[in-house]
């Protein structure tokens, strides 16, 4: 006999079998990266998944440059360098971060280098991701086109 309590608890284990099955579907895509980065992407990264990277002031040419272009009446920033395993959902969201900072450029992806790096650059325009395969050959995208599948065929995830 079907009661509400027998029904409920039903419901409560097909939904609670259905999560894992979720969590490691997302947690299966991650990539190891090096980005180079302000405070403000260095925030949108969750503090539990901080713990697993590593960060890093970066004190290279490149970082003064991009610091120096940040708006006037601004703090000077401080860059970042982050090294470590992230999830691919995570890298996008903090890749539109760069983005968002137009007086630092466009995006840089670098995945000749191992890890891949990704950083601003004052060459790029400020709406565009630049992406350099493995052969070199480069590929450019609009804020607009830049999608999680995009992200995960430069990096080779799909």
């Amino acid at each position: 006999m079907l009661t509400r309590r027998t029904f409920h608890i039903g419901l409560i284990a097909l939904g609670a079998s259905g999560v894992p099955s979720a969590v490691g579907g997302q947690q299966g895509e991650t990539v190891t990266v090096r980005i180079r980065a302000d405070e403000s992407v260095r925030a949108a990264i969750p503090p539990i998944a901080q713990g697993n990277l590593t960060i890093q002031p970066d004190q290279s040419a490149e970082a003064r440059d991009l610091a120096g272009r940040s708006p006037p009446g601004r703090a000077l920033p401080v860059i970042f360098i982050i090294v470590g395993a992230i999830a691919a959902t995570q890298l996008l969201q903090m890749i539109k971060e760069l983005l968002r900072q137009v007086y630092y450029g466009g995006v840089l992806i670098d995945v000749r280098s191992q890890p891949p790096s990704v950083t601003s650059d004052p060459k790029i325009p400020a709406d565009m991701v630049f992406v350099i395969d493995a052969q070199g050959k480069t590929t450019q995208y609009t804020t607009d086109q830049f999608s999680l599948d995009v992200l995960k065929g430069a990096l080779k995830m799909i």
